[in-house]
């Protein structure tokens, strides 16, 4: 019996001694909550009903109820969850994360989160930013938003319209995550953000760390670069809501409101200085529909920074730097006629047209050819009649046959832009360039290089020389001088 009562006390050793590490982690979560709702304390009263610490990394609370300073109101959340590796990071989380050392995953899970549209409190910042924007005269500078255009007298959606078109409150759902993976030293930071009743919207960062370690000191002195970014939107009710509240400011149907405003917004864009094509408005207005379905993908060129963006001088260089890809409801859209310039179209149009024609122009006006660079002509000897003159064949493309027997040839090629095709760009590294992509941005400077199929442009500019990487199929125009 006492051999038995030995064995068993040496088995409910590690059954203790976990017992006391869950109990400490346990501990260690509610300290990190209580510190955190004391911190809170001026401005909000935090409480929960059950702390939460399980094996797989999840530590937080659930039954939280959050209360503004002041208000009777609170806002309700099911669970508030911080998802990691393992328990062991919670055992030393708070200065571990303000040291700026995280781990190869963390993620902040926030379920069930209810607010109440009338809430008091709600109400009273709504009438202190009225208050102030009354002070300040915003309303009358600010204008309708893009969202509200065509929307009757609508503004913009705030509050009060969003009340007014039958939301009494928002349910909501949102992850957090930041995954790291070492070895190809990449970081992924990504939102999944759903609203009942109004839509769901996911987004991803993908970027290239230059580190294989993960701190806030070693990304600073890396200075991450971007590689990828997505964007998911799906309409859950919100957009059939909306048609029906602005169709009936302006006495219309509900389906042709989407078309409608997708018509004010081009207007818009176009006072602004964009050109956007009617087959990319219609796709706008697909997507104010109901159940719509919008994926937006950013790819741009190797290196891109922080420092990239200080070399931008026009809003149309993110959609050629950026590689946009964009699918509404599964359709892939065609980005290539979207333009930007602050010039009236017309004058636009104009100078295109006065581009195109001045060669022409030279050589026709007056109604004679001006007489060309120093040339020297070549009489041949004269040749024996013969019944039938044979053609003279010139392979010289800088020689030109103007009679039988005379030749003539400039001394010396005059150098000067000429159109050259893209694939043949390589071989002019270091010349003056000229080029216009589809989006109508136009780029004059010297190659650098062509590597992998994108063309480095330096350009002088105020702040010093930047270099442009300009995608190779992005290009629709090019002429080197040569």
């Amino acid at each position: 019996m006492r051999t038995l009562s030995k064995w068993l006390g040496l088995l409910l050793v590690p059954v203790v001694i976990a017992g006391a590490a869950y109990g400490y982690y346990w501990y260690q979560v509610k300290v990190s909550v209580d510190r955190l709702a004391e911190s809170m304390a001026p401005f909000a009263r935090l409480s929960y009903s059950r702390v939460v610490a399980g094996l797989d990394g999840s530590a937080g609370v659930s039954g939280v109820a959050l209360v503004p300073a002041g208000s009777q109101d609170s806002v309700r959340i099911e669970s508030v969850l911080l998802r990691a590796p393992d328990p062991l990071f919670y055992l030393n989380a708070e200065k571990n994360l303000r040291d700026g050392q995280w781990p190869g995953h963390l993620a902040l899970d926030i379920s069930g989160l209810e607010l109440a549209l009338n809430a008091d409190f709600l109400t009273r910042w709504e009438s202190l930013a009225q208050s102030m924007e009354a002070q300040t005269g915003a309303p009358a500078g600010s204008g309708v938003s893009f969202d509200a255009l065509g929307c009757g007298d609508v503004e913009r959606f705030d509050l009060s319209t969003t009340r007014t078109m039958g939301y009494r409150s928002l349910k909501m759902d949102a992850l957090v995550a930041m995954d790291f993976m070492p070895r190809p030293q990449k970081l992924r930071l990504s939102s999944d953000v759903s609203i009942e009743g109004m839509a769901q919207t996911g987004i991803k960062i993908e970027l290239s760390t230059g580190t294989s370690e993960l701190s806030a000191g070693s990304l600073a002195m890396a200075q991450p670069t971007l590689d990828r970014v997505t964007l998911d939107y799906s309409d859950l009710g919100y957009n059939p809501r909306r048609n029906n509240f602005c169709a009936k400011q302006v006495g219309m149907a509900p389906n042709d409101f989407p078309v409608h405003h997708g018509a004010l917004v081009q207007a818009e864009l176009k006072r602004l200085g964009w050109s956007v094509p009617d087959p990319l408005i219609k796709a706008y207005a697909d997507v104010q529909r109901p159940q719509a379905i919008l994926q937006v993908t950013a790819e741009p060129p190797p290196g891109f920074g922080a420092q990239s963006l200080d070399t931008l001088t026009s809003p149309e260089q993110l959609l050629d730097l950026f590689n946009l890809r964009v699918s509404v409801n599964g359709v892939r859209q065609d980005l290539s006629g979207i333009r930007w310039s602050l010039e009236d179209e017309e004058q636009v149009a104009a100078q295109e047209a006065q581009d195109g024609d001045a060669p022409q122009a030279e050589t026709a006006e007056g109604g004679s050819q001006e007489p060309g660079p120093d040339l020297v002509v070549d009489l041949e000897p004269p040749k024996a009649v013969e019944p039938q003159q044979q053609e003279v064949v010139i392979n010289d493309p800088d020689v030109v046959q103007v009679m039988p027997g005379i030749v003539v040839k400039a001394r010396e090629a005059e150098k000067t832009y000429k159109p050259t095709a893209v694939t043949q760009a390589h071989a002019y590294s270091g010349q003056p360039v000229k080029l216009r992509t589809y989006f109508g941005r136009r780029i004059e400077g010297t190659l650098v290089k062509v590597h992998n199929g994108t063309l480095e442009v330096e350009q002088r500019m105020d702040r010093g020389v930047a270099i442009f990487p300009i995608a190779t199929d992005k290009v629709a125009e090019l002429s080197i001088y040569r």
